[in-house]
């Protein structure tokens, strides 16, 4: 639930490819356009893999506004760490009374080395 925003998260929405010199298709996501949220994130889970190089996948749970507009292709940034949004977004509206409650839950997922 979204009831105390406690991050600021930046959505990047992802930009149109362009080609490379070889042609090939590049997001170049420095042109990404930018969309500040109060939000709130929560960690779900960090873990290591050791086998020709170390990686470490850490995954945040992410609770937005319902109208925050982000799709599973997009980036997110929190705490100046970048994150890929992790399957569909999800929006939860509540009904009657319980509206005011409604947000918008998604995962992010980090992956470094």
């Amino acid at each position: 639930m979204l009831l105390l925003p406690t991050h600021t998260v930046t959505v990047l929405t992802k930009p149109e490819p362009t080609r490379d010199r070889q042609n090939n298709r590049i997001v170049d996501w420095s042109t990404a356009v930018r969309t500040a949220y109060r939000g709130r994130t929560e960690p779900v889970s960090s873990s290591e893999t050791v086998q020709q190089n170390d990686q470490v996948i850490t995954y945040l749970t992410c609770f937005l506004p319902p109208s925050a507009a982000v799709t599973e292709y997009d980036r997110a940034e929190v705490d100046g760490v970048t994150y890929e949004v992790d399957g569909r977004p999800e929006v939860h509206t509540g009904y009657g009374p319980l509206k005011i409650l409604a947000y918008q839950q998604m995962t992010l997922k980090q992956v470094t080395g």
